[in-house]
């Protein structure tokens, strides 16, 4: 334990930054050539290659990352490579962020936290499958690390005015950055706020810290309004960053939802399947807002639609949303991990296999390092506050992994002192602090593998049937002619999950490519039994019995398909040759 003494030349040099690096890219690389699975989640590479051809995305403009989407589409302009280098850039970025912990952490701890905090995240597993995935958190993580450093610098240098003043401006450049990456971050400022009037002189005044706040909130808006008047030129709209909050509100406090699980229109997933655009819930929360206000909606007004609709939900039974917040408190520390991202949640079981660190883990020697810390939490106010803002923001949306993952790092310093305090206790030998420590990391890892086991174990076997066998097994297999081995899939789908139609309609599907008809009949009617307001089960039937020359039954179904999507020029042709025949 030689490195935990602070008088040690070891922290004299760079050589715990090359530690630190290379034990974190070099697990990433190992995940990347061994694990990584080479399907890509498309939506902002979609997305950023429109950009890039010059062509106009239209309102899926508030839909995304503004800086994602920027980050991407230059570097499809400039580089024009295959999209999985991308994963090797994220990643790379990934192993900075180790070394940025490592800094953060010399500020507020002994140096030796930092350095542990730093090791923990460099092998923390599901971290690293969402770095890998073409999504912002990597970029969210640096952003949030950056401006988090240079405010502890910029407290570090008060006797320097203009040493201050860089630092603080920095540190408003990264929390733009970091808002406009990802805008839960818009709940960070008041806390930046609260740091610089604590910490500009032993005695706060409005008029010392005044122009340190100043300076903050000027550099932070000059990162978000130049999207903001991009939105309101674009498409005259007012949307700040994004119009997800209305979307995403609802899908965490509407009836329906769980700790576990968002609210979803009706067949929204099935809704979802066909359309070219990805992650197509955007634009039918849009739709559905229109449609039932009688008028069209945009983009904020489609937010704000979601956001009241919520707000009546919420009041109408505020007993089950007080449960639920008190659950989704619980749930934020947690081992289990929810992936929204099919490619993500087959990567995230297939990890388990390996010695990656566990969220609870790290959660559990967090925990109780912010106990610990309490001494000082005037000093720590920042990493408090950044735990706390994806806390409060899990509690306002979802408390999905990519939703609580910003806060891992800070997880992992207070972890840190959580190893380092237990280590100073055997030194000292201070049986009192060692033995509580060692007795309740346990039982904190415990409740955070055995709390809501069942809910748990329930929507995993969903998980599985849905994202598993049909997204990455089913889907990919029926793409590539392998018809046989596809049904193999969805029959595992449909054993583990028997209502969950869109396996019923792909095996129809798949039946009817083979010739097997009556299997293909049998399970479209089962896509009616079961989602009788969506087009596929009437359109693929109408087709099916179009090919075996009942015209009859196939007008009728037709028929009952364009009523629900009268759009569809498949189907529009179908029945205008059925009428001419019939003529």
């Amino acid at each position: 334990m030689v490195f935990l003494n602070k008088t040690t030349d070891f922290f004299q040099d760079y050589r715990p930054h090359v530690i630190i690096f290379v034990l974190a890219l070099g697990t990433r690389l190992i995940f990347l050539f061994g694990l990584d699975d080479p399907s890509l989640f498309f939506k902002y590479p979609y997305f950023a290659e429109k950009l890039a051809l010059g062509e106009d995305i239209g309102k899926r403009l508030v839909d995304l990352s503004p800086f994602y989407l920027y980050f991407l589409t230059v570097f499809k302009t400039l580089v024009n490579t295959d999209w999985t280098v991308v994963k090797f850039v994220q990643s790379f970025i990934g192993a900075v962020n180790g070394m940025l912990i490592y800094e953060v952490g010399r500020q507020v701890f002994p140096r030796a936290v930092g350095f542990l905090a730093a090791l923990l995240y460099a092998i923390y597993g599901n971290l690293i499958i969402l770095e890998s995935t073409l999504e912002p958190t990597v970029f969210v993580l640096l952003f949030n690390l950056l401006g988090v450093y240079f405010l502890l610098l910029s407290a570090n240098h008060l006797s320097e005015p203009k040493l201050h003043y860089v630092c603080v401006f920095a540190a408003g450049v990264f929390t733009g950055l970091s808002i406009i990456t990802k805008p839960s971050f818009l709940l960070f400022p008041p806390i930046g706020l609260a740091w610089l009037f604590f910490s500009c002189s032993a005695k706060p005044s409005v008029y010392k810290c005044l122009p340190s706040c100043a300076l903050f909130l000027t550099a932070t808006l000059l990162m978000i309004l130049p999207i903001t008047l991009r939105n309101y030129i674009k498409l005259n709209d007012v949307v700040l960053v994004t119009a997800d909050a209305g979307k995403v509100f609802y899908r965490g406090n509407a009836k329906g939802a769980t700790v576990l699980e968002g609210a979803a229109l009706v067949d929204e997933g099935f809704a979802e399947e066909g359309q070219m655009e990805p992650d197509y819930a955007h634009v039918l929360f849009r739709k559905t807002a229109s449609r039932i206000s009688g008028k069209p909606l945009s983009p904020s007004e489609s937010s704000k639609f979601w956001m009241q609709k919520t707000v009546k939900e919420i009041m109408s039974d505020p007993g089950t949303f007080a449960k639920r917040e008190l659950k989704k408190i619980v749930y934020f520390f947690i081992d289990y991990e929810m992936h929204y991202i099919a490619s993500a949640y087959k990567e995230y079981k297939r990890s388990l296999r390996y010695p990656f660190l566990r969220y609870g883990v790290i959660a559990s020697l967090g925990i109780l390092g912010m106990f610990l810390s309490l001494a000082d939490a005037k000093k720590r106010l920042l990493l408090y506050g950044v735990v706390g803002i994806y806390l409060v923001s899990g509690l306002l949306f979802l408390v999905q992994s990519r939703y609580r993952t910003p806060a891992v790092p800070y997880f992992c310093l207070f972890a840190g002192h959580t190893i380092y305090c237990l280590y100073q206790g055997f030194k000292r030998k201070d049986l009192r602090s060692t033995a509580l420590i060692v007795l309740f990391v346990p039982i904190f890892l415990y409740l955070s593998h055995s709390s809501f086991k069942g809910e748990i174990q329930h929507v995993d076997v969903w998980q599985k049937a849905t994202k598993i066998h049909y997204k990455m097994g089913a889907i990919p297999l029926f793409a590539k002619g392998k018809y046989n081995e596809a049904i193999i899939e969805l029959n595992t789908c449909i054993s583990i999950a028997p209502k969950f139609s869109p396996a019923y309609n792909l095996r129809g599907k798949t039946h009817a490519m083979l010739g097997r008809f009556p299997e293909a009949e049998q399970d479209f009617k089962s896509v009616l039994e079961l989602s009788p307001n969506i087009i596929h089960g009437y359109k693929n039937l109408g087709f099916l019995y179009l090919i075996q020359g009942n015209k009859e039954k196939a007008k009728t179904y037709l028929e009952a398909a364009n009523r629900r999507s009268p759009q569809n020029k498949k189907i529009q042709e179908a029945l205008s040759k059925l009428n001419v025949a019939s003529e």
